[in-house]
């Protein structure tokens, strides 16, 4: 009778110990399963979807691959990709009596506003980066955004003088406090100054860029949000090309509010952690007893 409990203990123990141990095993395997192997720097081979793609390398395989799009490029039946389409702007149908364009909200005028007050400071920052950057990357940049800046002023000028939007000519106190640390900045202080700035102030405008462009019914804002967004997303890159963004003091985006997002290249093994850890416990308890009364005299 002793024996049949002992084995029976065992067997449970084993049990436990194989659902906690295969749980998280099984999630390994499927992500290595599925997630495809990243070519070498030696250019060794790599595999799609976690096999090697009919013995070839990745090399043989681009190569294929090559071929293949040739031969359809050079057949009666290939159509060549449409050019892409210009960014729609809806026609003048939005008539109100807030405005000709389409009802202009807060938003809209704030937007307006935002871009020329933009342009009254980055401008002048860009000039500065011309000369006194200490890096020829910074110096190159601030060039480009200076030119580009003096186009998209003159774009929000137009849309203000359309909507009737009053544009500040100066530079805000925060604005005019940055270009002030960069006047007194020098050499790489200076690099590290104009980067940090620009680069946070890009950041934050761009997501009021797109609120606006996403919801206003007024057509000469969505214009400009269009238009503006371009302008932006450019800067930022630039900006962060130069290798000299401070990630630390950035805001990172927000939480989704509808669900957490698992990390990039994690599978779920489709079992809670709590239900493996609940039946680990009862395990435990029931081959507590169970010993307890094999072991116990009677």
């Amino acid at each position: 009778m002793k024996v049949r409990q002992l084995v029976a203990v065992g067997l449970r123990v084993l049990a436990v110990a194989s659902l906690v141990t295969l749980v998280p095993a099984s999630a390994a395997f499927a992500n290595g399963h599925y997630r495809a192997a990243a070519p070498t720097a030696a250019g060794g081979d790599s595999g799609h979807g976690g096999h090697n793609m009919a013995g070839m390398s990745f090399d043989e395989h681009m190569a294929a691959m090559t071929v293949m799009s040739d031969v359809m490029k050079s057949s009666s039946l290939y159509q060549a990709p449409a050019p892409p389409l210009p960014v729609p702007v809806p026609p003048d149908v939005a008539v109100s009596k807030d405005g000709k364009y389409g009802p202009l909200g807060p938003a809209d005028i704030d937007l307006v506003v935002k871009v020329r007050l933009a342009g009254l400071w980055e401008q002048p920052a860009g000039d500065m980066a011309v000369k006194k950057g200490a890096s020829p990357r910074v110096r190159e940049i601030g060039k480009m955004i200076s030119e580009q800046h003096a186009v998209l002023d003159q774009l929000d000028r137009n849309a203000a003088a359309k909507l009737g939007v009053q544009l500040p000519n100066e530079p805000n106190a925060d604005q005019q406090y940055w270009l002030g640390e960069m006047k007194d900045a020098s050499g790489a202080q200076f690099d590290r100054i104009f980067v940090d700035r620009l680069r946070a102030a890009h950041g934050k405008v761009f997501s009021v860029i797109a609120d606006v462009r996403a919801g206003t019914r007024n057509d000469v804002v969505r214009e400009l949000a269009q238009q503006s967004n371009q302008f932006v997303g450019t800067h930022l890159t630039l900006l962060e090309s130069t290798d000299l963004v401070d990630w630390q003091h950035l805001a990172l985006p927000p939480e989704p509010a509808d669900a957490v997002v698992a990390p990039a290249g994690y599978i779920k093994s489709g079992v809670n952690p709590m239900v493996i850890w609940v039946v680990l416990g009862l395990a435990v308890v029931a081959g507590g007893i169970t010993t307890i009364r094999v072991v116990r005299p009677r």
